[in-house]
């Protein structure tokens, strides 16, 4: 039974997954725009991390359910630190893939995640940079000059 519900959250993980990956795609062509707009995607985004916490929190828990030696395997097939050849079983064969998909996607995800972030630090020094040129060359002029 333990098996038949990790099975099940990997299969949801992957689905969520696969929804952030999607939104982080569409984060990563609108950081590319000159005036970004994010609008709601990492409110989105952040919805579906919440969820695959929560089945990442329920296979640690059917995990732990597990003899200890049920226990180490569970843990090498999630980690996919096990070859398809040394699955004993069409169970084993199917958290192996599902795991490893995940893992695939999770990688995709995070590198466009972090070309979104650097899109939106440069964009953001960028604006800054202006802001602070603005600064200076009031000088003067500015029009905080009168508050003591």
């Amino acid at each position: 039974m333990s098996t038949e519900n990790i099975i099940a959250c990997l299969d949801q993980k992957v689905i969520l997954l696969t929804q952030v990956w999607d939104l982080t795609k569409q984060i990563e062509l609108r950081c590319m725009q000159d005036d970004i707009q994010l609008d709601g995607l990492l409110e989105q985004r952040g919805v579906f991390i919440e969820r695959i916490n929560k089945c990442n929190d329920l296979i640690d828990r059917l995990t732990a359910e597990l003899p200890p030696e049920q226990r180490e395997r569970m843990t090498k097939l999630l980690n996919g630190n096990i070859t398809q050849a040394d699955c004993g079983s069409e169970e084993e064969r199917h958290i192996l893939e599902l795991s490893k998909k995940y893992h695939f996607i999770l990688q995709k995800a995070a590198v466009l995640d972090q070309s979104a972030r650097d899109k939106l630090r440069k964009q953001c020094d960028e604006l800054r940079e202006k802001i602070n040129q603005g600064r200076r060359s009031e000088g003067q002029d500015g029009m905080f000059q009168n508050i003591k």
